[in-house]
Parts: structure tokens; C-alpha cells; sequence
């Protein structure tokens, strides 16, 4: 039976594949030529939309470039359920038909391979669906080799869309197999998209695939079309569109000249960030994830001239899709992957086996080890019945389904795992070589490697393999033989291989020829002895399970790293996080601690000796944690109880824990004690100068017959007195953090321990800084003694490294949990068990990471409660609030804020900054939810009464956010050297104003104060100009009132001081409580209104160009012939009559420096001042006002004139 059914599966795929290329779906069968191959030039092809726009002479144009990469054939999920491609080509139709003339759909390629139905077909479904939505050029990804070029090049035939390649080119010569570059018009616009593919490619790709190409630089060969482009003015917009991602995108774009944007792909991970190009300008990058899971929309606006003048701002551009049975999908795709699926789904869908537990390809050393699939296929391609081996070898990259869940396993999950169809190849080796490959697999970045029939250990600490380098200009670095591996045994008996033994092996042909960077292959004896069997690891796992019921996965550690390790998995700025859920959207996201647990699980289970430790900002920041901060107080913490059931060993305090006051926060370090959980904070302090938590905690671990001793010390931004209020920290304060690391570090020493960790609730020092809360870099390099450090509060996702006094250098790594990236530091503990150095890195939790159901039910009730309470509807909205465009230009989400807080503060002006790009009010039932994801943070609101002159001030520091423009045609883009925080931001409404970009950014004093600032031009309130000395009543949140973003200083005023506390007329913590705090201002803003509807004052603008200063008509003149004639206990006035001044003021003080109080308001040109003390100084200064629409608005002030009162 086993037989039977095998053939019957090799025979539908051999009839399958034979009728490949006539497959007929819904398009029916299409007769086209395929696109020629065109050598030095590019294709043009002009687009026209569905329906003509008119645009008038003066009217900007906004493009959207739709960029979806490493589709990887996912027309459907694993399960067959999910209809992901029609589900993405209606949410992509979807934008499109919104802006139909300007909407240009790219590929970053590997578009076709990696599903059972996909497979089979060569990707021609794919290419259906992508016709369908409207693809009209893509680059060539690397998986695009897998079947060879020309199986692709017939998948391309039929297609609306075109290959673009500019560094691949025929071996040995000038001509390249697809264009360098596709021109594209729309709406009047040429748009030229160059394509690329990593450099790197041939090391990825079976070698006898990429044999008849040669792969040039990528930026070399896109800079050299990027100028031809521009030279011979073929287009107004230049694209790259480049398979690669990660560092070496961002490093490509660091070269480039003359491209306006970049498109990369191959990481799977999403990418929407702005690099500096060579020639110093910013250029957005943008990877758009893999298999369906979302997409790129970045938005160009060109001006009358096809000039770019704005992009949409970075961290909007990717939109994440989850997909689900019931998603709204389009019925022309779904019929395309229905006729793919009719005849293969049956055979996919069979049951072969059925699995006790999951089995993951998660590798149980680090940073190379063994993993159940990785071992589980090594056996099986040793133990191919006809042609046994000795040794049995497959790569990591090979296996591409994991975790491979308990329960049925089916012939659609073997081609899930190994969708490639690479055959088992045997070839005879020296145990040298056997060993030269092993280095290979384990140098520094190495891919690993996964064998079966010998096992091998390894010193991550000795020499590692590096191989020979060519550089561009012909230089060779020679290859460097590596010395970790230390001896390889035998599984059968455990006796040594020698270097001289002659040994049969079995690998996939990809390694056997050299793929995966293994050149080991490559050697002559070597290569000259392979026999390639022709038969495919995938069926040969097919067979496997056939046979056995089910996968059998032996663990036996077969790659062992010496160096032991003691492992510290970081958190940090969690947010109160567990779900992989965005609240805003209710749509799945890659956070959470659910997430970050299934990843602690896999590294305890290789590794006991584990630590997790968490750098703070923990409670606030979800619906979740908000409803447990503020109305259950009475049931455990949540992220306490996930915490304590994760195993934390410490959390240090964040400024954000202080946010409830301490009531809440020592409730909740309660909790943590009962978890288990140690609380830090070294540096923050009760009244009587006692620690308020534990500075440091040490944990011992005993590897290799010795113990090493732990220690975390925490430590707190000693800025929280700078945002929080004061009652929230009531008897407590924050000391300098080197100041405490310089007396904490030798306490913990003399305690004995070995390692010091820090784990500090603080950044790195940026330019942007107003305040010193960022000093973990102070830190590295002021305090010896530290091993390595955790660090938070800027959530960068950043690693980085200092040197500390005594020339150790120190590394240093920051999560970021909303791109789901977190923390580990790893210490190396040799064979004898000493402390020999440590390795720190950043994790990027992949999207497929499936959350630990244990922490999943914990949270559950609180879920559910939490639930309950944000999706009660509050009232209605008659429109969308939006603010997709809030960094550049008025939005009804901000007008909404500054409304509320305005009506709240009883003013008619009011400061607030963005908040979340992503937050919307929907139109129809306004829930709590909205609300919160329109204002995430707990601030309370303050009035305070500054001058015209210190709001313009205010807004003048507010303007640094952007970069200075040169021309009119410069995009508008934030300061990249400042890289000020949107949320520092400030937007005024119930005033106009003009943001005049032309002009450089304000200056400000030693103290912060600004000195000098000419950005902020036409300050109005009801159309007329803000006078310098006119007091005006400000809404400003408490964040911003106690000094956050440095706003405060800039406008002149110190926080705290009593001539802030003489100028506060509203307090909305003191008026009402917890209700005070401007969410639950808003919760009942709405519910009083019961139906909201948007508005939109445009009130401001910027401006790329000059920008002239109305000249005041309103503003009377400075009296001037001030006379003062003293007699004993009276000074007689009089000044010059003012023309059009409705009356006068005259002020009074006994010092220079004042208080200047008005005296008198008489509409006549002269005053007596009476009731003086005789013989004694006093100062004066007269000013004119006019009454405009109602208004007093007053001149300056003359200049001072002191007088003595005579004596008596």
C-alpha cells in the first residue's frame, strides 16, 4: 500500500509538471510572447488608469508605490484553510481603487516558491493572482533559481509584469538576461524602477544554477542606471526595487546616488525606516515581510515640477494583513488558486503519520547545535536505502516549516518542510575535510548545520573560519582555517574519526555542490566523487514517515559547543504587552510576552542555566494593564503573574512605573514579590536615604564544576522628577546613575560576584536630549566593573559597545518590543568553569513565532475582562478621525485632542503632539478603545499662562523636529541628526501660524532657553498678530508641564518654581482626580456629546519657501517723550500722544528687575503717580494699546525710566 500510494503521488506531479505551462485558470490560456530580453536598456511602458483625473495647474500628485515581497507561493496557508492570496489581492485592489492613476504595484521577488500547490504548478498560479491585481515589475529573488531560469522565464509568460535585474549578467560578458530597469508613466509621471539582487546570491544558490552568471555590486550597477536614468531624463522618480534586506540593504543605500527610494525584500522582515544615501540624503527603506503578511504603501507627492517634494513618513508605510477563514477576499484570485488547488489539494491533504508532540528546527546549543527536524532529516538522507552513507548532511535553511504542531502529519506538511526539490547526492571525503566543513558550519555568523552519523564538539571561544575575500578593487584577503572544531566521533561506537579515514556522505545537492557558503564541497577529490541519486529529500521524507507513523526525532547531542554558557534573555519597554495583539487595530502583532516565552522555553530547554531579566517601562501602555493599574485593583497584577510564570528573575524600575502613583506601584511590586520577581533600582531612594527597592540581586550557576556568581544591578532614569507629578513620587528621589554604578559595582564585587550585569532603565545619549535621562553610555564608560548591559527607555532595538576606564569594552543591547525585538546576553564559561568573556545580541522574534498557550491562558481572564471594559461603545462619530498625515499638516485626530483639552482647561488655546500614527475614531460606534489608542499615555492636564512671546517660543523649539530645506522642492522630513521623538512634536490649535522651513532651527541658552528662532512667522489669534507681552491661557499636558521634551525651558519658564505654580490657573489631577487624566477627559467628552463630529481648521502650515512676516497694523507704537517730574510722595507723567491708540498703561516697579505692575489705564497722556515714599527709587515704563475686534492689544513697553522721589 505504502508503495502504491508513493507512486501514485510521483505520478501526479510527473503529469502535473508535464502540463504545467498549459494550466488553464480563470484567465483561461494565454498565447503571449514573453517580454525579449533587452541588453543596456529598458523597456517603457506608459499606464493609463482606469479613469483620467484632472489636475489642475497647481495641484501636487501622491503616487502609491505597493511593494509585496517573498510571497513564496502562499496562495494558501499551511493548513489549505486560509485564502491568503485572494484575501491580498483584494486589500491591494482595494488601495488601488482609491488612487487608480497612481497606484504602481511592485515584487521584491521569491514570489513563487514554497508551497505544495505552488511548487507543482512552477509558480504559474502566482503569477495569475499577481497579474490579476495589477503587478507590474518585481526584482529576482534568489528562490526565483530554484527550478532554473528558464522554468521562470515560462511562468513569465502571460504576466502583466516584468523581471528587473541591473548586477546580474550572461558569464563573461556585458549583457545582462533581464532588464536593468522598467519605466512605468502614471498620471503623467515617469516612474523608473531598477531591480537588483543581493550580491551574495551565488552562495544561496545551488552553484550549477547561478554557474552561467556573474552577480556585480548592487549599488555600482544601480548608481551606474540611476545616472543614465537622470542624465538622459527618461524619468522623474528613480526606484530601487532590490531582493535584500537587513544590514547589507541599509549599507547598499549608504552608497547609492540619485535613487529616491528603496524597496528590499529577502529577510522576511519588515523594514520601513529612512537611511542617508551618499550624498547625505534621506532615503526611505522599506522591506515589506514575507508570505502574505502584509505589504508596503509608501506614498510620493510631486509638485507641478515632478519633483519629489514628501514622503509618507517612516513607521506608516507598512500594513500588516492577518488572514483568517471568514477574510474578505477577491473572487477573480480565489477562482485562480480554486482551479490550481481542485486536482492537488486531495493528495496534499493525506494523512501519512501522526505526530505525539511538536518538533521544532530550534537548535539546542548555541550559537550552532542539533534540533529535532534538523536531526530527524540528516538521518533520513543518510539512510537512503539506496545508497547508504556514513555520515548524513543537511543545511538550517533547508527546513522551512517550523514548529511542526502535535497531531496528523500530511504529504502537504513534508512539502511545507522541504519545498526545494533537491535530490540526495552521496560523494566520498577525508576526515580533514569532513572537519573543514564543520568550520565552516560554525564560524562566527555561521548558518550551522545539521548531521546525522557523527557527532562533533566545538569552541566558539578559539580561531574562527574566515573564508577568502575579493575586494572590488582586486584585493584578496586570504582565507583563515579555522580551529573550534576539536574532535568528531563516531555515533555508532563513539571512537574518533581520523583525519585520514575515508568517509561516505550523503547531503542534499545544494550542500553537496557548495550552496549555504559550504565551499568544502568544492574540493576537487571531492567534487569529482559525487553521484547524484536523483531521488528528493522530500520524498525520501515522504518515505520516511510512510514507514514510521510519524517524524522520529533522536536527540543525542550531536553538536556539543564546549564553551558553556550561562544565558540572560532580556526585555525591556513591554508596555504592559502579553498578547501578540495591537489594541489599536484588534489585529495580531509581533509583541508580547506570550511570544517572548515560547522563545525562553526553547533556550531553557538546551540551556538551564538561563536568566530573564526585564529593564522596565513593564505596566502601562496596553487597555490591559491601564484596567488593572486603575479599576481592578484588587485582583494579582497580570504582567506579574505572566512574569512570575515565565520564571523572571528581576524587573527594574521604568519611569513609566510611576505613572499611577505609589499606591499602584507598591501594590504591584507586591505581586512581583509573591512571583518571585526581584524589584531594582539602585539609584532610587526614600526620604531617610534607604534604598525604596533592591539595588542588585546575585544568582549562582555551577558549569563545568564551578560556580559563577551573577550579579544585576538596576538602575532608573534620574529624570522621572522631570515629567511625573510630584505627588507620584511623593518622598521619593533619583540619584545620578554613574554616580550610584561607581558605588554599587565594588559593593557587589566584595559580595562575590563574578559577572556584573547591568540592567538600566535608560538610553544612549542623543542629540535630541534636553534633559540628562539618557546615560547608560555615561555609564559603559565611566564605571569599571561592568560586564555587559541591558538597557531601555528609547526603545531603539539597537546593540551597541563602549569602552569602559580600563580598556574592556563593554556591549551594550536595547529591545524594542513593538517590532518584537528583544534581548540576550550570553557569558562564556570554558571547559575548566571559568568566566571567559560574554557575546550580547538582539533577537528579532519571527512573525511565525507562535505564542506559549500557558501565558496565553493565564492572561485569558484578564483579557477578557479587559475586553469587556474597551469595547463599550461610548458614543457615536459622524466621520472618520484620522491623522495619517499628522506630522506634516493639521488632522481631525489632533484637532480632536487639543479640543477636549481646550474645553477641559477652559481655554481657547491648546498644546498636544502626536501620539500614534495609526489611530483612528471610525465612523459609527466610538468605543473605549478608540479612545485609548488615540492617547496611550496616562497624562493629566495643566492651564498655565505664558506671552505671546513664550508661545512663540514653544512653537519655535517644536520646529527643530524638522530638517532645514534648501529649496522649494526638498521633501519635508524630520531632522535626522536631532531624530526628536514625534511625540515632542507640539501642534497649537485655536491660533494660526506658519512653519517656515527655509530658516534653521531655533538656538537656545545654556539653561535652554530659546535665544533665537525664526521658523514660527504669522502667530495669530482671530486673525491677528500675537503681541510678544499679550498673556494667553494655554492647555499643555502634565508631561509637558513638568518639563518633558524641554519645552518648559525653552519657553522660559522652570518647572516647579513659583513663578510656574503663579502662572498654573488648572490642575486637572487636583480637580478631578483619576478622572483628570486626559483619556478619561475624553471618555466623557464623547459620552457628553453623545454624537462627535470631525473638524479640521487647518490652522498651520509649512512652507518650503520663504515666508514673509505680516506687518502689524494692529500694534500701536511705543509712547515716547516720557517726561517724569518727582515731588515728595508723587512723580507727575507724561508722554507724545500715539496716533490710533484707543488708550495707554502705565507700570510701576521698585527695582529694575521688577515686578512691573499696571498702575493706571488712562486714555489721556498723562498720569500722576501718587502715594510714593519719599526719597526713594522707583521705575516706570509707559505702552499704547488699540482695541482690534474686541481685543486689547498692546505695544512694547518703552524703555525703563528710573526716578527718585525728593525728600522730605
Amino acid at each position: 500500500m505504502h508503495k502504491k500510494n508513493h507512486q501514485k503521488l510521483l505520478s501526479l506531479v510527473i503529469t502535473l509538471t508535464l502540463v504545467l505551462f498549459n494550466f488553464n485558470g480563470l484567465l483561461g490560456a494565454q498565447n503571449v510572447k514573453a517580454d525579449p530580453i533587452i541588453t543596456s536598456t529598458a523597456e517603457t511602458v506608459t499606464t493609463t488608469g482606469a479613469k483620467s483625473t484632472t489636475v489642475t495647474a497647481t495641484t501636487n500628485k501622491t503616487f502609491d508605490i505597493v511593494d509585496i515581497s517573498d510571497f513564496h507561493g502562499q496562495l494558501l496557508d499551511s493548513t489549505n484553510k486560509k485564502p491568503v492570496g485572494a484575501a491580498l489581492s483584494k486589500i491591494v485592489k482595494d488601495v488601488k481603487a482609491t488612487n487608480p492613476d497612481r497606484t504602481l504595484i511592485i515584487g521584491g521577488g521569491d514570489l513563487y516558491q514554497g508551497t505544495p500547490v505552488s511548487n507543482v504548478l512552477r509558480g504559474l498560479p502566482v503569477q495569475k493572482v499577481l497579474t490579476n491585481m495589477g503587478m507590474e515589475v518585481t526584482a529576482l529573488g534568489n528562490h526565483e533559481f530554484d527550478w532554473g531560469l528558464d522554468a521562470i522565464d515560462k511562468t513569465m509568460i502571460g504576466a502583466s509584469y516584468s523581471i528587473v535585474c541591473a548586477n546580474m549578467y550572461k558569464k563573461g560578458t556585458s549583457e545582462r538576461p533581464y532588464a536593468p530597469y522598467k519605466i512605468i508613466t502614471k498620471d503623467g509621471v515617469k516612474i523608473a524602477v531598477i531591480g537588483a539582487i543581493l550580491k551574495d546570491a551565488p552562495n544561496i544558490i545551488m552553484p550549477s544554477l547561478v554557474a552561467p552568471y556573474d552577480f556585480k555590486d548592487v549599488a555600482t550597477e544601480t548608481n551606474k542606471e540611476a545616472k543614465n536614468i537622470k542624465d538622459n531624463g527618461l524619468a522623474d522618480v528613480v526606484l530601487l526595487d532590490v531582493h535584500d534586506g537587513g544590514e547589507s540593504l541599509n549599507t547598499t543605500v549608504n552608497k547609492l546616488h540619485g535613487v529616491d527610494a528603496v524597496f528590499g525584500g529577502h529577510t522576511h522582515t519588515i523594514g520601513d525606516v529612512v537611511n542617508k544615501d551618499a550624498d547625505n540624503k534621506d532615503v526611505p527603506t522599506l522591506t515589506a515581510s514575507s508570505v502574505g503578511k502584509g505589504y508596503i504603501d509608501l506614498k510620493i507627492t510631486v509638485g507641478n515640477d515632478k519633483k519629489i517634494i514628501a514622503f509618507s513618513p517612516k513607521g506608516t508605510n507598512w500594513n500588516p494583513i492577518t488572514v483568517t477563514e471568514t477574510s474578505a477576499i477577491d473572487p477573480t484570485a480565489k477562482k485562480i488558486v480554486d482551479d490550481a488547488s481542485a486536482a492537488l489539494l486531495p493528495t496534499f491533504n493525506e494523512v501519512i503519520g501522526k505526530d505525539d508532540t511538536a518538533l521544532t528546527k530550534n537548535q539546542v546549543d548555541s550559537p550552532c547545535g542539533e534540533s529535532q527536524l534538523g536531526n530527524w532529516m540528516a538521518d533520513v538522507v543518510k539512510n537512503y536505502s539506496k545508497s547508504k552513507a556514513e555520515v548524513g548532511i543537511v543545511n538550517n535553511g533547508g527546513i522551512r516549516l517550523s514548529p511542526i504542531a502535535q497531531g496528523n502529519v500530511t504529504v502537504g506538511t513534508i512539502f511545507n518542510i522541504m519545498p526545494f526539490d533537491n535530490t540526495i547526492c552521496t560523494v566520498a571525503m577525508t576526515g580533514a575535510q569532513l572537519k573543514y566543513i564543520f568550520e565552516q558550519a560554525v564560524k562566527t555568523d555561521g548558518v550551522g548545520i545539521q548531521i546525522s552519523g557523527v557527532k562533533f564538539t566545538y569552541d566558539s571561544s578559539k580561531q574562527s573560519y574566515v573564508p577568502a575575500k575579493v575586494a572590488l578593487d582586486g584585493t584578496v584577503t586570504p582565507e583563515v582555517l579555522g580551529k573550534r572544531v576539536q574532535n568528531i566521533v563516531k555515533e555508532s561506537d563513539g571512537s574518533i574519526v581520523k583525519d585520514t579515514d575515508i568517509i561516505k556522505v550523503n547531503a542534499p545537492d545544494f550542500v553537496a555542490t557548495g550552496g549555504d557558503s559550504f565551499t568544502g564541497f568544492l574540493e576537487p577529490t571531492i567534487k569529482a566523487s559525487l553521484v547524484d541519486s536523483h531521488y528528493t529529500v522530500r520524498d525520501a521524507l515522504n518515505d520516511d514517515v510512510r514507514a514510521n507513523g510519524k517524524i522520529t526525532a533522536v536527540m543525542n547531542n550531536r553538536i556539543d559547543n564546549v564553551i558553556g554558557k550561562i544565558s540572560i534573555i532580556g526585555t525591556s519597554d513591554v508596555h504592559g504587552a502579553i498578547y501578540p495583539l495591537d489594541y489599536n487595530t484588534g489585529l495580531a502583532a509581533n509583541v508580547g510576552l506570550a511570544k517572548v516565552s515560547t522563545y525562553v522555553k526553547s533556550v531553557r530547554a538546551s540551556n538551564p542555566n538561563t536568566m530573564l531579566i526585564d529593564a522596565g517601562d513593564t505596566i502601562q501602555g496596553t487597555p490591559l494593564s491601564y484596567y488593572y493599574d486603575m479599576i481592578d485593583t484588587t485582583s494579582e497584577y497580570p504582567m506579574m503573574k505572566v512574569m512570575g510564570a515565565m520564571g523572571y528573575d528581576t524587573w527594574t524600575l521604568g519611569n513609566h512605573e510611576f505613572n499611577y502613583g505609589l499606591t499602584t506601584l507598591n501594590r504591584i511590586i507586591g505581586d512581583a514579590s509573591k512571583e518571585k520577581i526581584a524589584v531594582l533600582s539602585a539609584n532610587t531612594y526614600k526620604s531617610d536615604d534607604s534604598n525604596y527597592v533592591k539595588p542588585y540581586i546575585i544568582k549562582s550557576f555551577t558549569i563545568n564544576g564551578k560556580t559563577t556568581k551573577v550579579a544585576v544591578l538596576g538602575l532608573t532614569t534620574k529624570t522621572i522628577a522631570n515629567w511625573e507629578d510630584p505627588t507620584h513620587y511623593a518622598g521619593l528621589h533619583f540619584n545620578d546613575l554613574v554616580l550610584e554604578a561607581q558605588k554599587w559595582v565594588p559593593i557587589i564585587k566584595a559580595a562575590g560576584a563574578d559577572v556584573v550585569i547591568a540592567s538600566i532603565h535608560s538610553g544612549i545619549k542623543g542629540a535630541s536630549d534636553t534633559i540628562p535621562e539618557n546615560q547608560t553610555d555615561e555609564v559603559a564608560t565611566k564605571v569599571p566593573g561592568i560586564d555587559a548591559i541591558l538597557c531601555g527607555h528609547t526603545h531603539t532595538g539597537k546593540t551597541y559597545s563602549y569602552t569602559n576606564p580600563k580598556g574592556k569594552v563593554i556591549p551594550i543591547v536595547e529591545p524594542k518590543n513593538g517590532d518584537g525585538i528583544f534581548s540576550q546576553i550570553d557569558l562564556n564559561i570554558d571547559a575548566s568553569g571559568n568566566y571567559v568573556g560574554v557575546d550580547a545580541k538582539n533577537i528579532t522574534m519571527p512573525e511565525a513565532t507562535v505564542a506559549d498557550p500557558k501565558i496565553l491562558a493565564i492572561a485569558k481572564p484578564y483579557q477578557d475582562a479587559t475586553l469587556k471594559y474597551t469595547n463599550t461603545v461610548i458614543g457615536k462619530s459622524t466621520e472618520l478621525y484620522e491623522g495619517e498625515k499628522q506630522l506634516t499638516q493639521p488632522s481631525t485626530i489632533m484637532e480632536f485632542v487639543n479640543k477636549v483639552q481646550a474645553n477641559a482647561a477652559g481655554t481657547s488655546l491648546s498644546i498636544a503632539a502626536p501620539l500614534s500614527l495609526s489611530a483612528k475614531v471610525p465612523k459609527g460606534d466610538v468605543k473605549r478603545q478608540d479612545i485609548m489608542g488615540v492617547y496611550v499615555f496616562e497624562n493629566y492636564l495643566f492651564g498655565l499662562k505664558m506671552t505671546g512671546a513664550q508661545l512663540k517660543d514653544w512653537l519655535e523649539w517644536s520646529a527643530r523636529y524638522y530638517a532645514q530645506v534648501t529649496k522649494s522642492t526638498d521633501p519635508i522630513v524630520k531632522d535626522t541628526i536631532l531624530n526628536i521623538a514625534d511625540y515632542n512634536l507640539d501642534q497649537l490649535y485655536g491660533a494660526t501660524y506658519d512653519i517656515d522651513l527655509t530658516q534653521p532651527a531655533c538656538t537656545v541658552d545654556s539653561k535652554g532657553k530659546v535665544i533665537s528662532g525664526s521658523r514660527i512667522k504669522n502667530l495669530k489669534i482671530n486673525g491677528i498678530l500675537v503681541n510678544d507681552t499679550q498673556v494667553l491661557k494655554v492647555a499643555v499636558n502634565n508631561y509637558r508641564y513638568n518639563g518633558g521634551g524641554g519645552f518648559m525651558a525653552a519657553a522660559g519658564f522652570t518647572p516647579g518654581s513659583k513663578a510656574t505654580i503663579d502662572a498654573t490657573f488648572y490642575d486637572s489631577a487636583k480637580a478631578l482626580g483619576d478622572d483628570g487624566q486626559i483619556r478619561n477627559i475624553m471618555f466623557k467628552y464623547v459620552q457628553d456629546k453623545g454624537t462627535i463630529t470631525p473638524t479640521l481648521s487647518n490652522n498651520w502650515k509649512i512652507s518650503r519657501t520663504n515666508v514673509k512676516q505680516d506687518a502689524s497694523t494692529d500694534i500701536s507704537s511705543v509712547p515716547t517723550a516720557i517726561k517724569l517730574v518727582p515731588s515728595k510722595n508723587s512723580v507727575s507723567i507724561s508722554w507724545s500722544k500715539v496716533n490710533g491708540a484707543n488708550g495707554y498703561g502705565v507700570y510701576k516697579a521698585t527695582s529694575s528687575a521688577g515686578p512691573y505692575v499696571l498702575i493706571s489705564a488712562p486714555k489721556i497722556t498723562k498720569f500722576n503717580s501718587t502715594g510714593l515714599t519719599s526719597n526713594k527709587n522707583y521705575y516706570y515704563s509707559i505702552r499704547s494699546y488699540k482695541m482690534v475686534k474686541g481685543v486689547k492689544v498692546n505695544s512694547p513697553y518703552s524703555d525703563l525710566i528710573r526716578v527718585k522721589s525728593l525728600a522730605s
